[in-house]
């Protein structure tokens, strides 16, 4: 398989000589699930796929301004209304729930004791970029918590690097989707899922730019195999 490209995008120079059959970019939180996807697509014979992974507003723009992208995975409302995609249809991975994790040493009874005086810092993604940085926010601002840890909020590009700083104890609590926690796995210490109730729905779904190349990975995202992938990983 080729080479995965995470956080900074390829050059949109750089595009045509990846030479897969088709390429595929994805929100960087969605990272596990669908190479995971990839490497059983093609472990079945089929075509290689280039996998690009970025903050929504990097691939969003790639998507758009490269003409090199035929999938494009992410929050389906958002998607939806970005300016220059043409997608004919999508395919719904499933849906994304928030969760409040913590770094190892730390303990939390519940997703609002990220509030308690001894938490130091608290990671979350640019909202602006980031789905769960919007869902991070809602949940602070419904469950009244925001101006309670306003002064402890780390702002970085996209969940991974949430919990990266976990896993290297810069920060106390992160919010992050459910898939990302579940891949840190022992590199942090544990995590609780937020009320959906407290933040929008958040659906994540594969768009289709160029349906003519890349349908059988689209077919195959609807079949069983692909839907326990996207539920091991918590969607």
């Amino acid at each position: 398989m080729k080479s995965i490209v995470t956080g900074a995008l390829f050059a949109l120079a750089s595009l045509p000589a990846l030479a897969e059959d088709f390429t595929l970019a994805a929100g960087a939180g969605y990272k596990r699930p669908l190479a995971e996807a990839v490497a059983a697509f093609a472990a079945a014979g089929h075509g290689e796929v280039g996998q690009i992974y970025g903050n929504m507003g990097q691939v969003i723009g790639q998507a758009r301004e490269s003409g090199k992208i035929d999938i494009v995975c992410g929050d389906q409302k958002v998607l939806d209304k970005a300016e220059g995609l043409s997608i004919t249809r999508f395919v719904p991975l499933g849906k994304g729930k928030l969760v409040v994790a913590w770094r190892k040493g730390l303990t939390l009874s519940a997703p609002e004791s990220l509030a308690d005086a001894a938490i130091t810092r608290i990671g979350i993604p640019d909202e602006k970029s980031a789905i769960y940085g919007r869902a991070g926010r809602q949940y602070l601002d419904r469950a009244g918590l925001a101006d309670s840890v306003a002064d402890r909020l780390l702002t970085v590009a996209t969940v991974p690097q949430v919990t990266a700083y976990l896993g290297s104890a810069e920060i106390d609590v992160g919010l992050m989707n459910l898939t990302d926690a579940l891949g840190a796995g022992e590199k942090i210490g544990g995590w609780l899922l937020v009320d959906p109730g407290l933040y929008d729905p958040i659906i994540i779904s594969c768009g289709m730019m160029d349906e003519k190349v890349a349908a059988g990975f689209a077919a195959f995202l609807e079949t069983p195999e692909a839907r326990a992938i996207m539920e091991r990983h918590g969607l």
